[in-house]
């Protein structure tokens, strides 16, 4: 079999950690260390500790994915400030609320738009093109 039980419980376990180192950092942390914002240096060493002993304190896969997840997140934010600021991260990433700045046509739709002639926002008198 391709896929065993094991295999999906511990990817369901690495993906908890994941999720909670998150909900540590955001719920946890902030309420034992006021100081420490979420996502911090300081927050993801926290997670990064608690992930470490998670498998001495539940045993099994169950425990072991939960800490190995629980380590991946802690260890993705605290590099990702160095990345970003390489430039590796970040990039075609469009988050709600921001405009990208290419068109996106939907299904079966033509990405070609041609304007009307009456259409007065494509004046060019320094207004916006829309």
């Amino acid at each position: 079999m391709l896929i065993s039980k094991d295999t999906l419980v511990g990817a369901a376990a690495l993906g908890a950690g994941a999720v909670a180192a998150k909900v540590v950092q955001k719920m946890v942390v902030p309420k034992v260390l006021p100081t420490a914002l979420p996502n911090s240096p300081t927050a993801n060493l926290i997670t990064l500790g608690i992930g470490i002993i998670t498998p001495q304190l539940v045993k099994g896969p169950i425990g072991t994915g939960l800490g190995a997840g629980m380590i991946a997140a802690s260890v993705a934010g605290l590099v990702d400030p160095y990345l970003q600021r390489a430039g590796v991260t970040g990039m075609g990433e469009v988050l709600m609320g921001e405009v990208s700045a290419e068109p996106v046509p939907l299904m079966g739709a033509s990405d070609i738009f041609t304007a009307p002639s009456n259409d007065f926002t494509a004046g060019g008198a320094g207004e916006m093109d829309y």
